[in-house]
């Protein structure tokens, strides 16, 4: 499990730059990780979210989008 988190985290933070909306970004990780749910994306999200907050605030408002645009689905 946790080189599963990193795996996905390191992901979240590379296509992160590359995509501005939320729901691409997301479809992206999810195209490198098939076997990822939704639930692991969104708290890789949150965890390098916070990971990233002092230091690249633009990553930080995209992965904090992403993490409240696909919380709670199915």
């Amino acid at each position: 499990m946790p080189s599963k988190s990193k795996s996905l985290n390191a992901t979240l933070l590379r296509l992160t730059h590359h995509y501005s909306d939320a729901k691409d970004l997301f479809n992206a990780v999810r195209a490198e990780h098939p076997d990822a749910s939704k639930k692991d994306i969104v708290l890789a999200a949150l965890a390098m979210m916070i990971d990233q907050c002092e230091t690249d605030a633009s990553s930080a408002r995209k992965l904090h989008q992403l993490a409240l645009q696909r919380r709670g689905e199915e």
